[in-house]
């Protein structure tokens, strides 16, 4: 059975935040490789976040403050409690997962499985850009403003350095 991590622990809120940001198998063309590593690289621009929050109106270098910094991620600036289509979505998903009569479950269980280790893990890839991954926004969107470079589009998502 698929459970997140509880929504007070680091793990939790970045769990809830990649499987909200990133396309799952829902989305046409899904396949587990592409949203693993468009996770990965979500993953590295929240830790390089950490280590210079002011520059992302974060409160504090931590993973949380990160998350919930004003205007930075939809839906999360008030988290853990966060915006109620949000919730729903995870919750659809993991209902899904959960339910060995649906042809996607294991789909479902695969995506929230991958989304729960990269939030566990340290850092899941080395800065693969010329400069710091610091920004994602949906393919595109635009640049998120002055002073970030487009590095490259996974999976629907438009990754920036700086």
């Amino acid at each position: 059975m698929i459970t997140l991590p509880p929504k007070s622990t680091d793990e939790g809120a970045e769990t809830r935040l990649l499987l909200a940001e990133c396309r799952g198998p829902s989305f046409s063309g899904y396949n587990l490789a592409d949203a693993t590593n468009c996770m990965q690289l979500m993953d590295l621009v929240l830790w390089n976040r950490v280590d210079d929050p002011k520059k992302f109106l974060a409160k504090a270098p931590t993973l949380v403050a990160v998350i919930t910094a004003k205007g930075q991620f939809k839906g999360f600036g008030q988290y853990p409690h966060y915006d109620n289509a949000i919730v729903n979505n995870i919750q659809q998903m993991i209902d899904i997962a959960n339910n060995p009569k649906d042809s996607r479950a294991t789909q479902f269980a695969s995506f929230i499985s991958a989304a729960i280790k990269i939030a566990k893990a340290p850092q899941t890839i080395p800065e693969p850009s010329p400069g710091t991954l610091t920004a994602w926004r949906t393919a595109g969107s635009g640049s998120p403003g002055l002073g970030f470079t487009f590095f490259q589009t996974v999976f629907g998502t438009a990754f920036y350095y700086t």
